[in-house]
């Protein structure tokens, strides 16, 4: 027969009757009355369920207290109930109220055996939610923990360019689906007391996952050589820092100059994949985004960059030279906050930068 659970009964001989033990046996329990063999039971793979029977109900209640403290139980799931006389229900209730322990049983006048066996099964029942729960904290904190590894390496790759970073990003989304899939393979059952391994299965599917994305970043490594020679351009701390990604060098050094006679820090990336990069180590304030990028379209940065918490907040105008209603209609709805037809009229754009922008970046006339 299956062990439901370990019962251990501090007991001074009073409140326990005689057929208690081999009743709580033949309902599936295992019983232990031996303070002797308490470590032994402790140590068991099994729910712990603890009865205390004694006359004197403060006695009772630092003889529990010795226990927890002897074996550690603060860290161990169990359920405690008190067994008394009606007369000391109050006291009994008062023991459950400050939770010095979980519940409790009057046993006479009438002894209900039932009464008690239906306890145990719901005492049965909250140890294994609480261990639950505590597996699920277990994988939670390992879960944050892998995180942060991950997002060490995102940072570390960081320079092998946006499509790495993507790739990235969806291979950490799938080391969650797995471990969401391991939690709910365990969350309708029984989950294993042995938290360490739960942990240890977590942590080397995670494992698993990095070196997977290590190998692949190697791979990738070699196509994106011209990237990982990228010099991450310096932001200034006493200006604006805007940053422009132009193809065209005719177009973007008349709006370079605009910006540095406007009196802004101007950033000036060549292409959207050398940018997008540098900008998430060095988050400028606002970006001059021109439409017609010829590595990738608007559209696209733009939805690149609301995949990383450090460009979501960063604002973008468009910069085009030929209006398409339609088209700067879609990158109004991608994340784009204004546009500006370039020709730029300084006054006009230096108005446009400091709507988007908080008071203390602000660049005044």
């Amino acid at each position: 027969m299956t062990i439901k659970s370990v019962v251990l009964v501090l007991s001074d001989g009073s409140h326990l009757h005689d057929d208690t033990e081999e009743f709580l046996r033949r309902k599936g329990h295992e019983v232990v009355t031996d303070p002797d063999n308490f470590a032994e039971a402790f140590a068991k793979d099994a729910r712990k369920i603890i009865l205390i029977a004694y006359q004197d109900l403060v006695q009772g209640s630092e003889c529990y207290s010795r226990v927890v403290t002897e074996f550690s139980l603060e860290c161990c799931p169990h359920y405690s109930v008190v067994l008394c006389i009606r007369k000391d229900v109050p006291a009994a209730y008062e023991l459950c109220l400050n939770q010095t322990v979980d519940n409790y049983l009057i046993v006479r006048p009438i002894y209900d055996m039932h009464r008690l066996a239906l306890l145990l099964k719901q005492a049965d029942d909250a140890v294994a939610h609480t261990e639950q729960r505590m597996a699920l904290a277990c994988i939670g904190e390992e879960l944050v923990e892998h995180k942060k590894v991950l997002d060490r390496f995102i940072i570390s790759n960081i320079d092998k360019g946006v499509e790495c970073q993507a790739e990235t990003v969806n291979a950490f989304s799938a080391v969650l689906n797995e471990l969401t899939d391991l939690i709910a393979g365990h969350y309708d059952h029984p989950l294993p007391v042995d938290h360490n391994r739960v942990a240890e299965q977590t942590r080397q599917l995670s494992d698993r996952k990095l070196r997977e994305m290590s190998e692949w970043a190697e791979t990738v490594k070699e196509g994106y050589n011209e990237i990982t020679q990228l010099k991450i351009p310096a932001v200034s701390d006493n200006k604006t820092n805007i940053a422009l990604i132009d193809t065209d060098s005719h177009s973007a050094s008349p709006v370079k100059q605009i910006l540095f006679d406007c009196g802004y820090n101007p950033i000036v990336f060549a292409s959207a994949k050398e940018a997008l990069p540098a900008m998430i180590c060095r988050q400028p304030d606002l970006l001059l985004l021109d439409y017609e990028v010829s590595d990738l379209s608007a559209l696209k940065v733009l939805a690149y960059m609301q995949k990383f918490n450090q460009l979501t907040d960063i604002p973008v105008i468009l910069l085009t030279g030929h209006p398409d209603k339609e088209a700067l209609s879609g990158c109004l709805k991608a994340g784009a906050r204004d546009f500006i037809v370039i020709p730029a009229d300084k006054e006009a754009l230096r108005e446009k930068i400091n709507r988007l922008l908080p008071e203390d970046r602000q660049v005044l006339a």
